[in-house]
């Protein structure tokens, strides 16, 4: 019998996710993060990624319910900020998977068989136990349909 690749997929979905451009790397970051969290705001995925002109794009996903008061909140820092382009908020959902051990093709893998069904990837995020994946809420379906059938736990 082969190995399987992954152990579970969890899927977290009714979640907004708001792109943040230009934003400062040196405060405007961290005070995204503190609004939020004073606003009891919970992130449930960022996504970080530093430009070489000092500045930053940043991916939030936050619970929809949640959506006005982020926006409301990101507003208010864009007013105080230098430089902050906040884009249209988009219906998002995550798909996170468990892989079994170290298996560094895991996220080639979902790459591939997400691409190959043309599902934009918006964001992926790894850590010690998990591979997450931001895709379109509206395409979830087929996108677990696909993973789950391509690591073997259909």
């Amino acid at each position: 019998m082969e190995e399987r690749l992954i152990s579970g997929i969890l899927q977290r979905v009714n979640l907004t996710a708001l792109l943040i451009s230009s934003i400062s790397r040196n405060g405007d970051v961290g005070k995204v993060f503190q609004r939020l969290a004073q606003n009891r705001i919970n992130v449930e995925f960022v996504n970080k990624i530093s430009l070489q002109n000092g500045h930053a794009s940043v991916l939030l996903c936050v619970d929809s319910k949640d959506l006005y008061s982020a926006v409301a909140v990101l507003e208010e820092i864009k007013n105080a900020a230098h430089e902050l382009d906040i884009f249209p908020p988009a219906r998002v959902a995550i798909l996170s998977l468990f892989p079994h051990r170290e298996h560094p093709i895991i996220s080639g893998i979902i790459t591939q068989t997400l691409s190959a069904a043309h599902i934009p990837l918006l964001a992926m995020a790894s850590s010690l136990s998990s591979i997450s994946c931001v895709i379109h809420e509206e395409r979830l379906s087929e996108a677990l349909g696909l993973l789950s059938k391509t690591f073997g736990l259909s």
